[in-house]
């Protein structure tokens, strides 16, 4: 690989490490920062046209997708490291075990700040790719893709529906009014925005067991392994380390054919969501048009960011493109500590600790103010690397790992 095209591929992923940024501070930002249920009069007294709008963008097009468009970075760079270590001779393995689980402990400290912490997620399952990289491609391909869509939670809808449809008692009338019991979202509103920010944090550090629940639940955990391994595959067969010319057939390919892939799942789960309001069907209750709907969702989103990552690398081949999407590359090369600054956001501005905006600002202006920052975090981080060789947390992490002062400051 010529050093140009090297430092073509770095520019490349560092700038999609910073559109996957932009991507997951948008989908924290637009309803508070929030890791968990809210009370539904924050959203009911937000029903402006702006606000309705940038919800469905939001849903359609950004929450539940950049975790998985991250994830596929983190597959790559672990590819990456790896491969460099072992061509230069040095011992892979336990640096990188270290390494995870110095990037673990730094997880489990910001989830004692914020629960919607992903890193605390990606130390376990990095571990995972550890045994998993002595596969072969094709089983990397077929796992990652089973897992990227989300197989395992729809092969666990099964024993439900498989009891429904061999039933003969009817299914029992939907309940009328609230469950019995607290509500969790009031609950959780007050364990996390109304409270000093030490008992804030005890109550996170003993909430971990509910986040890996959710992980589990929700079937995010095996999304997140899937886009590893993708990652790692991508890695494999060289597609960052390619030429423009020879890279663009393969991604235009994979684009084209992702992006159908997203078209009729939309369709599909608008036509299903759409005749169910309309016409009151009761389908929500069905477990065969949940599993329908849940197959139609877990491909759209694994398809959308696979469309995603394919297409803005396609963009990074054009000098247009190049002027708007490579000052991404700062951010995404200083990827951990600008993740952090953006929880410090969340939590100065929304938290009871700071100034209590929780469900006061609209969404839409929750995504200027976020845009706002992150065009202040690309402007920073730009200045930073004309100044230091990592950023602070990356300087700490590096440190740790290698049990030696790393270079910091430019001379």
């Amino acid at each position: 690989m010529s050093s140009e095209t090297r430092k073509q591929r770095i520019i490349t992923v560092d700038a999609l490490r910073g559109f996957a940024l932009l991507g997951i501070l948008l989908a924290h930002m637009i309803y508070w920062y929030n890791a968990g249920p809210l009370p539904g009069e924050y959203f009911q007294k937000h029903n402006d046209t702006a606000s309705g709008i940038l919800g469905f963008l939001n849903e359609i097009l950004i929450s539940g997708k950049f975790f998985a468009f991250f994830s596929f970075l983190f597959g790559l760079s672990f590819f990456l490291q790896m491969n460099s270590m072992e061509e230069s001779g040095r011992p892979f393995v336990w640096r990188y075990a270290w390494r995870i689980t110095i990037m673990g402990i730094i997880g489990l400290i910001h989830h004692a700040f914020w629960r919607g912490d992903i890193l605390s997620i990606y130390a376990p399952l990095g571990f995972i790719l550890l045994p998993m990289r002595k596969l072969s491609n094709k089983w990397i391909l077929t796992i990652g893709i089973l897992l990227a869509i989300n197989l395992p939670s729809l092969l666990m809808q099964l024993p439900g529906l498989i009891e429904h449809l061999t039933s003969t008692t009817p299914p029992p009338p939907p309940p009328s009014g609230p469950p019995p019991g607290p509500d969790p979202s009031q609950a959780f509103f007050k364990n996390v925005y109304q409270i000093d920010i030490w008992t804030m944090m005890k109550n996170n550090i003993i909430s971990i067991g509910e986040k890996f629940d959710f992980q589990f639940g929700s079937g995010r955990i095996y999304v997140t392994l899937g886009f590893f391994l993708l990652g790692m595959y991508s890695g494999r067969k060289g597609w960052f380390a390619m030429s423009a010319e020879d890279l663009k057939p393969i991604f235009k390919k994979i684009k084209n054919k992702s992006g159908w892939v997203v078209l009729v799942t939309l369709i599909g789960g608008l036509g299903i969501y759409g005749l169910n309001e309309g016409f009151k069907l009761g389908w929500e209750r069905s477990p065969v048009v949940g599993l329908i709907f849940g197959t139609l969702f877990n491909l759209n989103n694994a398809s959308l960011v696979v469309f995603y990552v394919t297409g803005i690398t396609l963009l990074m081949n054009r000098k247009f493109w190049q002027n708007l999407l490579y000052p991404l590359a700062p951010i995404g090369k200083m990827a951990l500590t600008s993740y952090l600054l953006q929880t410090a956001l969340g939590l100065v501005l929304f938290f009871g600790f700071g100034f209590g905006l929780v469900g006061v600002t609209p969404p839409w202006l929750n995504w200027l103010i976020a845009i706002a920052f992150f065009i202040v975090q690309a402007f920073f981080c730009k200045w930073w690397f004309k100044q230091f060789y990592f950023g602070p947390v990356e300087w700490l992490w590096r440190t740790a790992t290698y049990f030696k002062i790393q270079p910091f400051r430019k001379k």
